[in-house]
């Protein structure tokens, strides 16, 4: 393992763990603001339901548009 290779894992692990904290962070707030009863009660479903379509939807482009660009010539 070179260390080029070192720093690309740990550059990704590190936004992957900024990625956790803004998750966890934000359905925190909601899950506060819901028990303070300022969010009504069908707000956070509604918006992790939101969040998991979008992100299926990126998984859905991210296929095509990854095995485009390994395919074609640099």
């Amino acid at each position: 393992m070179t260390k080029t290779t070192l720093y690309h894992v740990v550059g990704w692990g590190l936004r992957l763990y900024v990625c956790s904290l803004v998750v966890v962070g934000g359905y925190s707030l909601l899950w506060v603001l819901k028990l303070a009863g300022v969010v009504p009660e069908t707000w956070p479903s509604a918006i992790w339901i939101g969040s998991a379509v979008m992100g299926c939807l990126f998984l859905v482009l991210l296929v095509p548009l990854f095995y485009s660009a390994r395919s074609s010539a640099r």
